[in-house]
């Protein structure tokens, strides 16, 4: 029992270091969106939470759909922006944060054999948890 507090003890402010505080995004976006290249665009609002996780990614959660969306990776973050972008074989996902504004842009092109994409623009209102 004595060793284990001892351990306890030694890892203890390496925990507190190492577990960043995530700063979350509650965001509210105005969305044009198409499914399909065929398709009109179609418009709702979508909420979204953005999270930053260890100052390198951009999780996105759609309350919508009540689901994780694919990570962004975190290019640029001062105290004037936050950007990201997500880049595979099928689709270019951008994020764009005007911490100064609070206004956010969020966009998705899809370029596998339907197509489809979606546009929002929002305001979102910085937490940290």
């Amino acid at each position: 029992m004595k060793y284990f507090f001892i351990l306890f003890i030694l890892f203890l402010p390496f925990n507190s270091f190492t577990e960043e505080k995530k700063l979350e995004h509650f965001c509210k976006m105005d969305t044009k969106f198409y499914e399909t290249d065929k398709n009109e665009w179609s418009q709702k609002t979508i909420d979204y939470d953005f999270y930053i996780s260890n100052n390198d990614e951009i999780k996105i959660f759609d309350k919508d759909v009540k689901r994780y969306l694919f990570s962004l990776e975190i290019i640029l973050n001062n105290e004037k922006a936050l950007v990201g972008h997500f880049l595979n074989e099928k689709m270019i996902n951008t994020f764009t944060f005007n911490k100064i504004t609070r206004y956010a842009k969020y966009s998705n092109t899809y370029y596998n054999k339907q197509g489809g994409g979606q546009i929002g623009v929002g305001v979102c209102f910085p937490k940290t948890v």
